[in-house]
């Protein structure tokens, strides 16, 4: 019959290697996400960064694609007006209004414009929850792959004003 002492020493020692480290490391072997994606050693490492840094970009991308087609989406639609505003207007010469004004009917967003949304906003949740995952390894390399990657689809897509039609407008004035 074993003793008490040597099972729960046991259980410790299992408990100590199941537990991941909580503190900043530089190790290149690790579990990041699953089971099966072990790096064991550096080159997979480092292939496994530069994946985690252009998933970062990827997710900057979507976000700011997202926030374009629902800009986009909401400048197509009419501006909705109440009575009191309509009326003033009806007393003024609105021919010069531009023809995105309308009555009060709302006219709803395409189902498949909702389709496109859902997706583009389920698919950015994913990758925003799977980057946090990873950066709780608390790798340094993976970490800064993270940062790294997420700051370079800042500046690719948000701070160059491709896909900002606020840019845009400034622009113009």
């Amino acid at each position: 019959m074993k003793s008490m002492a040597s099972e729960h020493n046991h259980s410790d020692s299992m408990h100590d290697h199941m537990m991941s480290q909580m503190v900043f490391h530089t190790g290149v072997t690790e579990t990041i996400l699953f089971e099966s994606w072990i790096t064991t050693s550096p080159s997979i490492f480092l292939i496994s960064c530069i994946f985690i840094f252009i998933l970062g970009i990827l997710h900057e991308g979507i976000k700011e694609f997202h926030r374009f087609s629902e800009e986009e989406r909401l400048t197509k639609q009419p501006i909705y007006l109440d009575d009191a505003i309509e009326n003033e207007l009806a007393r003024m010469n609105t021919e010069s209004l531009p023809s995105t004004i309308r009555t009060k009917t709302k006219i709803r967003p395409l189902y498949s414009e909702r389709i496109l949304s859902n997706i583009l906003y389920t698919t950015n949740i994913i990758l925003s929850y799977s980057l946090m995952l990873v950066a709780m390894t608390f790798n340094v390399y993976l970490f800064l792959a993270i940062v790294l990657g997420i700051g370079v689809g800042h500046f690719i897509f948000v701070s160059s004003g491709i896909t900002s039609s606020n840019y845009r407008d400034r622009r113009r004035s």
